[in-house]
């Protein structure tokens, strides 16, 4: 059985600085990257079909650990649609 990461809240997520993926909990799979020059941003580990992707939400803290719980809903709601976000945008204009 899959580890269920503990929910975080603003203020954690905000403090969060070490270098690497950290999950938030809230949404499976969701994660906070973290660089080694600090810089973060949101990522999503999903396995579309039998692919694994990483799918990028955007940057912390343009985007707030509740628009990424959004954002990562709404990934996963596509993948169980059977769309793969990633091809999806990549094929916009």
């Amino acid at each position: 059985m899959p580890k269920i990461a503990a929910e975080l809240g603003a203020l954690a997520v905000k403090n969060i600085t070490e270098p690497g993926l950290h999950p938030v909990g809230g949404v499976p799979g969701l994660r906070l990257a973290v660089n080694g020059t600090g810089g973060r941003s949101w990522v999503l580990k999903v396995k579309v079909g039998n692919r694994r992707r990483e799918i990028g939400l955007g940057g912390f803290p343009a985007i707030t650990l509740s628009m990424a719980r959004d954002k990562a809903r709404q990934a996963r709601e596509q993948i169980k649609q059977g769309v793969d976000p990633v091809e999806q945008q990549r094929a916009r204009p």
